[in-house]
């Protein structure tokens, strides 16, 4: 939990890459330190010996870098989600060492809920749970590198278009009902202060503005609430998806930044 906590805090916040970092054989070397962690706890119990607990120290060390390096770095917020849980179940087990009946229960809870969160998360974006938490497992190598910041793909140069908030504003100035679907890629960019620019444009030249909220596309549920609230967005502009989703038949303009993944058709079917 303490080493890939590490890896997700170092990845979100740009001091490693957040593309998956795919290491030759890791579900292997994965189970084998798994493996050893078993062996090693066991004998530790039967021989408290430090020279144990040290080994099985480094092997869990290791085996949190190891689990989230190859996780791409738009799935963090999943994998944080999917940490904190570890750290319940490590809570019970202090707890049925120590014979502490509160550390075991209140361990389960935080345990428990995190995994249900993550698998809601996980489900909300088409993804398998296991893929992201494994980062790939099972021939899922290209949803994760896809998810994590393009993969290969995402070194060449693209074309760019460059624009104002009242350029954006003055081509969607004749229509009457624009609705923003905000995501991750807003995030990342901290767009929303520029977002929020564009909405009151629109609105001055008599355009409704509505805000259209996922539950996952900023990845942790609420987040698009709060960063939209921080850019004092009006709450009142902002809807969640069982109360908007009947405007968008009579909406003119959807105006989609950073929420492609959850917006897009394909990913009904293709993962």
């Amino acid at each position: 939990t303490f080493t890939g906590s590490l890896v997700a805090f170092a990845k979100l916040q740009g001091i490693l890459s957040g593309k998956p970092l795919i290491l030759p054989l890791r579900h292997f070397v994965n189970m084998g330190l798994g493996g050893a962690i078993f062996l090693l706890l066991l004998l530790f119990y039967a021989t408290e010996s430090g020279f144990l607990l040290t080994l099985l120290v480094l092997c869990a060390f290791a085996l949190g870098f190891l689990l989230v390096l190859p996780i791409g770095g738009a799935d963090m917020p999943v994998i944080v989600s999917m940490l904190n849980s570890y750290s319940g179940w490590a809570a019970v087990g202090i707890g049925f060492t120590l014979e502490n009946p509160l550390l075991i229960v209140t361990g389960s809870l935080v345990g428990s809920s995190g995994a249900i969160l993550s698998y809601i998360m996980c489900h909300a974006m088409n993804r398998s749970f296991l893929s992201v938490i494994l980062g790939g497992f099972g021939g899922g190598d290209s949803g994760a590198a896809t998810q994590g910041g393009g993969g290969a793909a995402g070194s060449e140069p693209r074309p760019v278009k460059m624009g104002s908030a009242e350029d954006a504003a003055y081509i969607m100035k004749n229509a009457t009902l624009v609705i923003i679907v905000p995501g991750y890629g807003m995030a990342v960019s901290q767009a929303q202060h520029v977002v929020r620019e564009l909405a009151d444009a629109l609105k001055k030249q008599g355009v409704t503005v509505k805000f259209a909220i996922h539950p996952v596309a900023g990845r942790m549920p609420g987040h698009m609430n709060v960063l939209l609230a921080e850019a004092n967005v009006p709450y009142d502009d902002v809807f969640e998806l069982d109360d908007i989703n009947r405007d968008f038949a009579q909406a003119d303009v959807a105006y989609v930044i950073g929420a492609n993944d959850i917006t897009n058709p394909a990913a009904r079917t293709d993962p």
